[in-house]
């Protein structure tokens, strides 16, 4: 397959930006360079990776050749590059219930804890009303925590009946509240509408995929909570956009091969450790308590450093 994505294009931008870098001395230089990456304004790391055409065009021919291995490791690299932190932070946590449900998929459970953390149920500002609604009960279901689930359900009702949600939204929450209530019967027909709403989706939050990847992150999501017995009676969805042989292929290896699907040339060798990490723990900015107006935000300084921490922990950057 030729491949969409200019390789030189990429290492031009990333010499660029490096090219901007000065050493303040007060870490080591390899460790400063990798700081420098993080913290630029000139482009995102998650911008230095293939074009969407290509992770689609790799995505159908693992569907073609029925390489669910190949599949797995395919979401797990894309699915990074939505969860790279960034130096603005803001309202960057909330895509990050539907990069969940792309874990949930290719079975990368840690990043969990790390991009959905408990204290995330305290949020309740939002851009997009899905996140409090999805985020809150999705938090409290995987927790087990039933003050969380006590606040969120009633909140993901008052969702379903608000006119700003669409179909896909409505279909998610209403099948994560299905788990909620252990009710299998409302669930299957929640999990087909995820399908049928994903089609109509007009405002995809991690681009277009050439198949339902979130009703695949749902029905890993209910068979990782549900007792066996009762997940059993949860039905496939019969809809083009789902892959039963993937879902059930997925039951049977619990935790599949991970590795970089894309691999990066030498000159940008750095990039390729960046994305066999572990995605960045998120860092919330609490609001004051004397300052009503002010609202949760990602901290995007102590996100982005507290990964370059970790990352050269790691040995990311040291070679």
């Amino acid at each position: 397959m030729e491949l969409k994505t200019d390789l030189v294009a990429l290492e031009n931008t990333y010499q660029k930006i490096m090219s901007r870098f000065t050493d303040p001395g007060k870490e080591p230089e390899a460790k400063a360079r990798l700081r420098h990456l993080f913290h630029n304004q000139l482009t995102f790391v998650s911008g230095l990776a293939p074009e969407p055409e290509d992770w689609n065009a790799w995505i159908e021919d693992c569907i073609q050749k029925e390489d669910w291995p190949g599949l797995c490791r395919v979401l797990n690299q894309r699915s990074k590059c939505a969860m790279m932190p960034v130096i603005y932070g803001g309202y960057n946590y909330e895509k990050n219930f539907h990069c969940m449900l792309v874990c949930f998929a290719c079975g990368n459970l840690g990043a969990m804890e790390r991009i959905l953390p408990p204290v995330l149920a305290q949020v309740k500002n939002c851009y997009d009303p899905l996140f409090p609604a999805a985020a809150h009960l999705l938090i409290g279901l995987w927790y087990k925590d039933k003050n969380i689930l006590e606040q969120a359900v009633p909140q993901a009702e008052q969702f379903l009946t608000s006119k700003k949600a669409n179909q896909l939204g409505k279909a998610m929450v209403s099948f994560l509240l299905d788990l909620a209530r252990k009710d299998m019967a409302a669930a299957s027909k929640d999990l087909l509408a995820v399908c049928k709403g994903y089609l109509k989706d007009k405002r995809p939050k991690l681009g277009i995929w050439p198949f339902c990847v979130y009703a695949h992150g749902l029905y890993v999501l209910a068979w990782l909570l549900l007792p066996e017995e009762l997940f059993g009676t949860l039905e496939l969805p019969k809809d083009k956009t789902f892959l039963p042989g993937f879902a059930r292929w997925r039951r049977e290896h619990p935790d599949p091969d991970r590795s970089l699907w894309f691999h990066y040339p030498e000159s940008l060798a750095i990039l390729e450790q960046i994305y066999e990490a572990p995605p960045a723990k998120l860092v919330l900015w609490p609001p004051a308590p004397e300052d009503k107006k002010q609202e949760w935000t990602a901290h995007g300084v102590k996100w982005v450093d507290g990964y370059v921490d970790e990352l050269w922990e790691l040995g990311v950057g040291q070679k």
